[in-house]
């Protein structure tokens, strides 16, 4: 990986500076959203369905900790 936040190995110094990062946790996103509009979860086991929404669910969650603290990089000029 090209960027020095990829070479470290602590996963909070990666959050919001590391733009590969970013993007492939954004691709996952948009991804999982459309398979879930293209698919129809109600025919699936419960656990399938449980395990299928909090895969989405992190996924935003991590996003949205990378956005957040982009912006904050950002703001306090701390990049």
């Amino acid at each position: 990986m090209a960027c020095n936040a990829c070479m470290s190995s602590l996963f909070k110094e990666k959050l919001g500076r590391c733009k590969q990062c970013m993007l492939i946790n954004l691709v996952m996103l948009i991804g999982f959203f459309a398979v879930y509009m293209m698919v129809d979860i109600e025919q699936w086991l419960v656990v399938q369905q449980v395990t299928f929404l909090m895969f989405f669910a992190i996924t935003a969650i991590l996003m949205a900790l990378h956005l957040l603290l982009w912006c904050f990089y950002r703001l306090t000029d701390k990049y």
